[in-house]
C-alpha cells in the first residue's frame, strides 16, 4: 500500500486548508478492511479543502494501484443482504431519471454493483448496460438481470462502441482517482442532449455540518466530497450543464445501521455489534438523510 498527495482536481492548486485530521495509520497493510458496506473498520485519511476553489478531498490518500486492487477483488455480502431496501432506492433513482427522460432509450449505469438499478431500469423499458470493477458484483448482476449487458472493468480502461441517452453513476464519483477525467469520458459516451445522473456526498449538507468530524461519510474509500458549487464547476469543465441537485434519503435495515456503527471503536461500537446480530432487526427499516445529494446534469450543446 502506498499513499500519495495530489493536486486539486478542479483547479490544480496544491494549497490546502486542513479540515479534519486522519484517523487511520499510514502503514496499515490491509486497506480493503476499510472499503464497502462489509468493511470491518471505519476511518479516513486527512480531509482538506482546496484554498483556491473549495473542493474538499482526502489528501494524502491511497494510490491508484491500491484502489484498483481493492475494487477489483471487492465482495460485499452486507450490501447484497439489503436487497429490499436497495430495490426501493433503485426505484427512487429511476423515478428521478424518468422525470427528465423516458424509455425506450439507451442507459449506462456506471458502478452498477450487483445490478439492482439495472434490473429496475430494464423492467421499465430501458436498454441497459452496466459497468462495474468488482468481478464478484458483475457475476451477481448477470444472475439478477441476464437480459442486460454487463462489463467488468474500470471506466478509464473500458471502450464502449455505442452512445447512451442517459448515464447514471450512483455513489461513484467520491471513489475515483480523478473525477474530472471520469466526467470527460462520460461526456464522450453521451448522445447529444444526453442526461447524466449522480449521487455524491454533499460536504455542505446540514448533516455534514452538524456531525462535523463524526460525519458517517468520512471514510477511507471516499476520496472526494462535493458541494453544489464545486460539482457545478467540475461538470461545466467537462461540458455539462448542472440542472439541479436534491437531498438524497437513504433506506437501510436497523441491522445494517447498527453494523455500520459497530465498525467504530469504543463503547458505542461494541454495543452496536451486539445488537446488529439480532435477526429481527433486518425487518425494521429506517429512512434518513446521510448528507448526500442527487445531481442532474445535461450534456451542453
Amino acid at each position: 500500500m502506498t499513499s500519495v498527495t495530489v493536486p486539486c482536481d478542479l483547479c490544480g492548486s496544491t494549497a490546502f486548508e486542513p479540515i479534519y485530521p486522519g484517523d487511520i495509520s499510514f502503514d496499515d497493510a490491509n486497506p480493503s478492511a476499510y472499503f464497502s458496506s462489509s468493511r470491518s473498520q471505519a476511518g479516513h485519511w486527512p480531509i482538506v479543502r482546496c484554498a483556491n476553489c473549495g473542493l474538499t478531498m482526502a489528501n494524502p490518500r491511497d494510490d491508484e494501484a491500491t484502489l484498483a486492487q481493492v475494487y477489483t477483488s471487492l465482495q460485499d455480502a452486507v450490501y447484497d443482504a439489503e436487497d429490499d431496501n436497495r430495490r426501493r432506492t433503485a426505484q427512487r433513482f429511476l423515478a428521478l431519471v424518468e422525470k427528465f427522460k423516458l424509455p425506450p432509450a439507451q442507459l449506462l449505469d456506471v458502478g452498477c454493483a450487483t445490478g439492482m438499478f439495472v434490473g429496475e431500469a430494464h423492467k421499465s423499458g430501458w436498454q441497459v448496460t452496466g459497468l462495474e470493477a468488482s468481478e464478484w458484483a458483475v457475476a451477481r448482476a448477470r444472475e439478477r438481470c441476464p437480459e442486460a449487458t454487463f462489463t467488468a472493468g474500470f471506466l478509464e480502461e473500458t471502450d464502449l462502441s455505442q452512445s447512451f441517452d442517459v448515464i447514471t453513476a450512483w455513489d461513484v464519483l467520491e471513489h475515483v482517482s480523478r473525477p474530472s477525467k471520469i466526467l470527460r469520458r462520460l461526456h464522450g459516451w453521451l448522445a447529444e442532449d444526453g442526461w447524466l445522473f449522480l449521487n455524491v456526498p454533499n460536504v455542505e449538507s446540514w448533516v455534514a455540518r452538524l456531525m462535523g468530524k463524526r460525519w458517517v461519510l468520512l471514510l477511507r474509500e471516499h476520496v472526494w466530497y462535493y458541494s453544489p458549487a464545486t460539482m457545478a464547476a467540475l461538470l461545466r469543465q467537462a461540458g455539462f450543464e448542472l440542472i439541479c441537485t436534491r437531498t438524497h434519503v437513504v433506506q437501510f435495515s436497523m441491522a445494517n445501521v447498527l453494523g455500520r456503527a459497530a465498525q467504530y471503536p469504543g463503547a458505542v461500537g461494541r454495543l452496536s455489534q451486539r445488537w446488529a446480530n439480532l435477526s429481527w432487526l433486518r425487518c425494521v427499516t429506517v429512512r434518513f438523510p446521510m448528507g448526500e445529494m442527487n445531481v442532474v446534469a445535461r450534456k451542453a450543446s
